[in-house]
């Protein structure tokens, strides 16, 4: 892409204030945040709108989504992002965090929807299968947990996205979920998170997250390179699978985000959305515009 940066929504950014907030991975030592960052002691302890305005200097973010920062009290943390938007116009929506699992569901939902930006719940359900270090859930076993996938219909009458995230291992147990609430939308961060980047572990993620692709009520984020592939990712290693992932979901249904100011562990925003926009390059001019924007603000509703 030539010529002045074309419009992003950027939808999945974080905010967040060690100052304010109580953060376990910023209190102590995170073998998880570990095993993906490597050592992660540059990440500032305070990351705002304006910090993230000069980080995204030259490229043209005309709207964010925040997303929650694993704190001790998320609840609170929903309501200071919003209190940001309202003060600084970013983020422009909000993904909270939530337990379907939580006995005070019900009344977590209607507080959250009732914070007009927040657009979206997630819920970390992460289980490496042999890393015990990335293992983010209670239980390896939640999405085929009947009690906890009872608890997804709460999302009804609140017009709240459904994020969950989960390993490339965990994908075929997603789509029985993403088929039994066929009005609810789901979103799936970070391309299924492939685990396995062998030539084989390629064609054992195609396949699983092919079947989920099945789903029209599912879309994809494409994020967080540095979690996959590692610090020192290059666009030739992530084209492929960022590639794969588009070919199978369709532009009408996959979502480019920074994942800031994590992904600085790696790269700067501009030499990752550099990277996208070699990538797509070869997309239409209205391909490139959903890929970039026009999904995320459908899906988001913003």
């Amino acid at each position: 892409m030539n010529g002045e940066s074309p419009a992003i929504f950027d939808c999945h950014q974080h905010f967040y204030d060690a100052s304010r907030f109580r953060y376990p991975v910023f209190e102590t030592r995170s073998v998880g945040f570990e095993a993906l960052f490597g050592d992660y002691r540059r990440l500032p302890r305070v990351y705002l709108p304006e910090d993230y305005a000069r980080d995204a200097e030259g490229l043209n973010v005309v709207h964010t989504v925040w997303a929650e920062f694993i704190s001790d009290d998320p609840v609170a943390e929903v309501r200071w992002a919003n209190q940001l938007a309202e003060s600084t116009s970013r983020p422009n929506g909000i993904i909270a965090s939530v337990d379907f699992l939580d006995s005070a569901l019900n009344r977590l939902l209607e507080e959250q929807a009732a914070i007009g930006r927040v657009r979206c719940v997630r819920q970390h359900l992460g289980w490496h299968p042999r890393n015990s270090a990335l293992r983010f859930a209670v239980r390896p076993d939640l999405l085929s947990d009947s009690v906890w996938q009872s608890k997804i219909a709460a999302l009804r009458g609140y017009g709240l996205i459904c994020e969950l995230e989960v390993f490339s291992s965990q994908l075929q147990d997603l789509v029985p979920v993403a088929v039994a609430y066929p009005d609810i939308q789901f979103v799936l961060p970070v391309m299924g998170w492939p685990l396995d980047l062998t030539n084989d572990g390629f064609k054992d993620w195609r396949a699983a997250i092919a079947a989920l692709s099945a789903c029209s009520n599912v879309a994809v984020k494409i994020f967080a390179l540095e979690c996959i592939f590692g610090i020192h990712w290059t666009t030739a290693q992530v084209r492929p699978w960022i590639l794969e992932t588009i070919e199978l979901f369709g532009p009408a249904r996959c979502m480019l985000a920074s994942h800031m100011p994590l992904c600085s562990l790696a790269c700067t925003m501009q030499q990752l959305y550099a990277a996208y926009f070699e990538i797509i390059t070869h997309f239409s001019a209205f391909e490139k515009s959903q890929l970039l924007h026009d999904t995320a603000a459908k899906v988001y509703r913003i």
